[in-house]
């Protein structure tokens, strides 16, 4: 049967391959997915992922409870140096899907059937030519002075409210939340003039922009091929006060190339889990793909709509796992709602991973052009929305700016709204962000196929992590009974940064001296631990000229 099995594995293959038997003199190169059987010989344990996981990556593990497991573990070194022996150029290697990328004509590729750790052999393209340099140096940068003609305006934000106001994010910022610790890795077909444009000074001199590797031509090289990463960019981690900030222009940002801008083929779909993969085992918290596939340079290729199952495509496989250990994932729904395809692509069908879809940043209504849902196996999709038509990124040099659409812009916007609600509060996990962020959604007790469940309000999701949720003249607060922790958030505040309170109860039979942390801008939140011996019931609170009634 194994033999049987893999002479139709071989058929399909040359079937995909579509030109792969041309006749030339030379023949032509194709990239192929080898599935490996099993990972026997690694020498690696799931008891040890020091070994293969970076400290900050077993942390964010830990904190979700993601344990080590199988799929994480390296693939077979001893396969590995077989292949190679062999001859057999390596594109990539991927854990989570225990297989190997190569690059070779057809004839050389299906040798590999015979060796017995090769389950199948599957053409996933053609070998694009590599279109730049190796290795291209990132530019130098030299700090750019915001030009007189370019007038800040629409307060601390500038034009990006456009982007965030529908989604409260600059309340998040008002409140100090602006992405600080957080790691985001993006994962694009390049980042062209990342390296020069000011409006990524911040990024680049505080050492928050990182150049990852470049999936595609296989260097670290990724201000190159397409401005398309840059625009992405740009919605989350711009930082240009009163001009043009992004959601979390504090957090700190990882370039991934993984999209071959030469052609659109399978081969893309497994860079995507090998950048998903680099970024989980260096310690990433979110990432944000504006990629989606679902028909090909060569309709061979092409995907039918009952694929999209969330397991069917190695992209959605990879995807699954990548969501399961503790990273959020954005992903761009897709710009097929009014083509005939009509529907979402891979791998935002799969199961964890937040496929976004888009609204006009002005009206707030489903953008034509945004992919709908659900999944062929019936699964919401996609799970939620941000502005998408409408909205202002980066332009190609200096200061411009342009005016942009796609589910590839709302996807980052709403990344970067994450990154700073989970700077917030970085003792909470992906879980626990997620479910807050979903629990606001506007259609979130009645998603559909168009938005999912809706558009979030991340400054409500700040006021349920913080436990604010009582409403008091002025004021909200709330009160941790667990840690004896006091919260008040005012709205029309004195700035004060540290202070001391007195709080009595009504009755006088109860007061403390307290120490009182301030932090915010437009708005302030209070934050103080009461002692353990005050007993519930409604308290006076008295910080800077004002009173608080208070119920603990």
């Amino acid at each position: 049967m194994q033999m049987i099995s893999k002479v139709l594995m071989a058929s399909l293959a040359l079937l995909l391959a579509g030109q792969c038997l041309g006749q030339t003199a030379t023949p032509p190169l194709y990239k192929w997915w080898l599935q490996l059987t099993d990972k026997t010989g690694t020498p690696y344990s799931t008891q040890h992922p020091e070994q293969f996981l970076s400290a900050r990556s077993i942390e964010r593990r830990a904190q979700n409870g993601s344990p080590t497991t199988w799929d994480d573990l390296p693939v077979s070194p001893d396969y590995i140096r077989i292949l190679k022996q062999k001859g057999y150029k390596i594109h990539g290697i991927s854990r989570w899907l225990n297989g190997v990328a190569i690059v070779a004509d057809t004839a050389t590729a299906l040798t590999a059937q015979s060796l017995p750790f090769i389950q199948s052999v599957t053409c996933v393209g053609r070998d694009i030519r590599i279109a730049n340099p190796p290795n291209r140096k990132t530019k130098s940068r030299a700090p750019a002075p915001l030009p007189a003609s370019v007038a800040p305006r629409f307060g601390p934000l500038g034009y990006s409210v456009v982007n965030l106001e529908a989604l409260s994010t600059p309340f998040l910022q008002d409140m100090g939340a602006r992405g600080r610790n957080i790691w985001v890795a993006v994962m694009d077909g390049g980042f062209t003039n990342t390296d020069t444009i000011p409006l990524f000074d911040s990024l680049a001199l505080q050492g928050r922009l990182w150049p990852g590797p470049d999936f595609v031509e296989r260097d670290h090289s990724v201000y190159e091929s397409a401005q398309h990463g840059t625009s992405v960019l740009s919605v989350m981690g711009a930082n240009t006060p009163g001009y043009f900030v992004g959601a979390a222009p504090e957090a700190t940002y990882f370039l991934l190339k993984t999209e071959d801008t030469g052609g659109e083929f399978p081969i893309e779909e497994i860079n995507w889990v090998m950048g998903a993969e680099w970024a989980d085992s260096i310690g990433i918290d979110i990432i944000n793909a504006s990629l989606g596939y679902t028909t090909f340079s060569n309709p061979a290729f092409n995907r039918p709509y009952s694929a999209l199952d969330g397991r069917s495509t190695l992209g959605a496989r990879g995807a699954h796992i990548a969501a399961q250990k503790g990273i959020i994932i954005c992903n761009s729904a897709g710009n097929s709602g009014d083509e005939p395809w009509h529907f979402i692509g891979v791998p935002s069908d799969a199961v964890g991973v937040i496929a976004v879809g888009a609204v006009d940043s002005q009206t707030g209504a489903h953008a034509s052009f945004s992919s709908y849902g659900p999944s062929a196996d019936g699964r919401i999709k996609p799970d939620l929305s941000a502005p998408g038509a409408n909205v202002i990124t980066a332009g190609n040099v200096g200061y411009d700016l342009t005016m942009s659409a796609g589910t590839s812009i709302a996807s980052p916007i709403l990344a970067g709204s994450f990154a700073a609600l989970w700077s917030a509060v970085p003792h909470k996990n992906a879980r626990e962000i997620t479910d807050a962020v979903f629990s606001t959604a506007h259609q979130r007790d009645n998603p559909d196929a168009k938005l999912g469940y809706g558009v979030p309000d991340f400054g409500t999701a700040w006021l349920q992590l913080q436990g604010i949720t009582i409403r008091g003249n002025g004021y909200w607060y709330g009160f941790d009974a667990a840690t004896h922790t006091l919260r008040i958030l005012l709205f029309d505040p004195p700035l004060v940064a540290q202070s001391r309170a007195t709080i009595q109860s009504v009755l006088g039979q109860y007061s403390a001296c307290i120490e009182v942390v301030s932090q915010g801008r437009a708005y302030q939140l209070l934050e103080m631990t009461l002692p353990e011996y005050l007993p519930q019931g409604a308290y006076m609170l008295q910080w800077e000229k004002q009173f608080f009634l208070i119920g603990l």
